[in-house]
């Protein structure tokens, strides 16, 4: 008869190798007012699965396969990502960017390591460098409002604000709501301001043409009002 310390230490042991055997590469989950719900947890051989059988991991990964449970309404709402990476790295990425390609998705199989990286010189992406994220362990899906209070029109009959609001929240918030760049709200989009935005990004090769800059200016004007609205000028 083993004695009871083997028993124990054996028993340990398995129960370890379970632990390990079932761990998880990353979560991912769906932001919503009453906070996150995870959608589902990848194991790295499912990750692995996923690159043997041809599958595009940017696409299936995110939209496709993690958001099976969700309602369409639900699933029509993401249009943020945020990859979790190690050392606290965080990127939050437009989604818009991931089905045109812009950013890609690669899974490591021999490092069992998942990670984003920048695939386009787009103007959207400058510094790319802050996109680029290694070891991803948690990925978010959101409605950028819900990241982003106060960013988005409740009421749409203007359509250059509508066009300024989008220009925003994919362009601007793409590089302005991470740690490594300085933060910008919409009511610092005056007129002043955005022509010093002019001179200090033209070296990036970011430019805003006159229809962005009346875009913008609309936009934060009807955030601004009381109704949340900007009648058209005639």
């Amino acid at each position: 008869m083993k004695p009871l310390f083997l028993n124990v230490a054996l028993l340990f042991s398995l129960a370890f190798s379970l632990c390990q055997s079932s761990a998880f590469a990353l979560d991912v989950v769906f932001l919503t007012p009453q906070g996150p719900t995870l959608l589902r947890s990848w194991k790295p051989e499912e990750l692995a699965n996923l690159v043997r059988k041809g599958k595009n991991p940017g696409q299936a990964l995110v939209i496709e396969e993690s958001t099976q449970s969700l309602e369409l309404n639900s699933r029509a709402d993401i249009d943020l990502i945020t990859f979790y990476g190690a050392n606290s790295k965080v990127a939050r990425i437009p989604r818009f960017m991931i089905w045109r390609d812009l950013v890609k998705l690669k899974w490591d199989a021999k490092n069992k390591s998942l990670s984003a990286h920048v695939t386009s010189t787009s103007r959207l992406l400058v510094p790319k460098q802050i996109f680029d994220v290694s070891d991803i362990q948690k990925i978010e899906l959101a409605k950028h409002s819900q990241v982003y209070p106060g960013t988005e029109l409740r009421i749409r009959t203007n359509p250059a604000a509508s066009r300024g609001e989008k220009l925003f929240t994919q362009s601007c918030l793409a590089c302005h709501s991470l740690p490594q760049t300085k933060g910008v709200q919409p009511r610092e989009l005056t007129e002043n301001n955005l022509n010093q935005f002019k001179i200090k990004h033209a070296s990036l090769g970011i430019e805003l043409d006159s229809r962005s800059v009346r875009g913008l200016l609309a936009y934060s004007e009807a955030l601004a009002s009381q109704k949340n609205d900007v009648p058209s000028k005639k």
